[in-house]
């Protein structure tokens, strides 16, 4: 008699998860590729907004994925400038949480993983000078954050924005 096969049927986790702009889409990438990899039960979509004021990214997203299907949407924003509160009230009535990336930035927040000082006085653009030239090659590519922030570096930090992303890719965010 011949042994019946089994299918299991794997339930998926869809994800949306727009960054501020193409550093943000390349960093987050990157954390895609470690804790959210094919066949994991989940999928998550990256995107970059195209920059501007938090809320120019929160109207963007609102409008360009409507029409797609998540179970979970969020955006991850600087802190510098971060959405007012009819902003995020707007966010969450279309289903986006807000993750800030802090201190001040994506750039702010991988120097602190770093554990390195980012000042109050420093601007975006400064740590985004002092980041950059570190990486292993183009800011907005994805591999350029590999020997930085591997795995292990990701998983030790205690920079809250950072963990959170790394959470809601794992799938372990809190609701």
């Amino acid at each position: 008699m011949a042994k019946r096969k089994t299918m299991r049927k794997i339930v998926s986790t869809s994800l949306l998860v727009v960054g501020e702009g193409a550093d943000d889409k390349a960093f987050i990438d990157h954390m895609k590729s470690i804790f959210c990899p094919r066949r994991c039960g989940r999928t998550a979509k990256i995107e970059a907004g195209d920059g501007g004021s938090a809320g120019n990214i929160i109207q963007n997203a609102i409008r360009s994925f409507k029409t797609e299907d998540f179970d979970k949407r969020y955006l991850v924003l600087d802190s510098d400038v971060p959405p007012t509160d009819a902003e995020i009230k707007k966010a969450y009535h279309n289903g986006y949480k807000i993750i800030l990336w802090s201190p001040q930035c994506l750039e702010g927040a991988l120097l602190d993983v770093l554990g390195e000082r980012v000042n109050t006085h420093e601007t975006s653009r400064g740590l985004k000078k002092r980041l950059h030239p570190r990486l292993d090659g183009k800011h907005t590519a994805a591999s350029s954050y590999k020997t930085l922030f591997p795995q292990a570096i990701i998983e030790s930090t205690h920079n809250a924005s950072v963990t959170s992303v790394k959470d809601i890719l794992l799938g372990t965010a809190v609701s």
